[in-house]
């Protein structure tokens, strides 16, 4: 705990995404291809893919008896041992429970904890995450993975967890809908949250090496055949470019991006969270009108 009025840190930034997946050969195939994952390790029950030269980005569960693939987990990276316990007191003094890590997850970084956040998906914190020497040799591949979007009927409970317990800042607001969060790597959000009726795991974000790859993307998923769940979106709020497919055997929505705002040192410490009128213009500043909602 700070004594001389700093802020209290939050996580660093999302490392990965755990999913359960009714049937991974076919999910790893479409990883591979569509997002540009590279596969490290598989076997019958779980396999690892990277973006860059992080240990990995998602993980897949294999789980046959599903219909469709279940989110069960993000992962953040923590700065140092000393935020790592900061974190993990304000997690306890919220009389939340404080949760081991996956076991495989114990061998690939220093020290870590989890919790479940209001929804019950698990948060996975942990320091010192092991990595490559290099990124993949793989031309069209994500740079990162950046956030999850979660719409939640708790909102206003998620808000205050990810906030008030582990640190995050708000970049944005738009009306009393969304909200955007930012870890300590700057980028405007890490997390994202919608107040909706029920709760899932909206999409997952990767960032891509360039616009021309983001289009690439996009044309491999028309030529496949693959559903793009939302075309072309110009985000108002991170200034990011992107397009969204959706096939729920292999995850929630995957959403491949260009642009995606980074805060300065200075921005990170001082900004202001805006709050933006709930039009779809402050989602996409491309839409053509405030009734456009139904466009996708």
């Amino acid at each position: 705990m700070t004594t001389d009025g700093a802020r209290r840190r939050g996580p660093y930034g999302l490392e990965y995404a755990r999913i359960h997946v009714p049937d991974m050969a076919e999910t790893i195939e479409f990883l591979r291809y569509h997002v540009g994952l590279q596969l490290e390790r598989h076997t019958d029950e779980y396999a690892y893919l990277r973006a860059d030269i992080e240990h990995h980005c998602i993980e897949l569960i294999s789980d046959p008896s599903l219909a469709a693939s279940h989110t069960v987990s993000v992962g953040y990276s923590v700065q140092s041992a000393e935020e790592l316990a900061d974190l993990r007191d304000r997690v306890s003094a919220a009389g939340l429970e404080v949760l081991a890590l996956q076991d495989r997850m114990k061998g690939l970084c220093q020290e870590g904890f989890a919790v479940r956040d209001p929804n019950g998906l698990i948060i996975e914190l942990f320091t010192e995450f092991q990595e490559y020497a290099e990124p993949p040799t793989v031309e069209l591949r994500p740079l990162k993975l950046v956030h999850p979007f979660l719409a939640t009927d708790k909102y206003d409970e998620c808000l205050e967890f990810y906030t008030t317990v582990l640190g995050f800042q708000v970049s944005d607001y738009v009306g009393d809908i969304s909200a955007f969060l930012r870890s300590e790597d700057r980028f405007h959000h890490s997390l994202a949250l919608q107040r909706n009726k029920e709760y899932f795991v909206a999409h997952l974000c990767f960032m891509m090496k360039s616009f021309d790859h983001v289009m690439r993307g996009r044309a491999r998923a028309l030529y496949k055949k693959v559903p793009i769940a939302s075309d072309l979106v110009n985000h108002s709020a991170s200034t990011s470019i992107a397009f969204y497919m959706f096939e729920p055997k292999h995850g929630p929505r995957y959403e491949l991006c260009d642009g995606h705002r980074v805060f300065t040192p200075e921005e990170h410490e001082t900004h202001r969270a805006r709050r933006m009128v709930a039009d779809p213009r402050n989602i996409d500043v491309w839409r053509a009108a405030d009734n456009d909602w139904d466009r996708f």
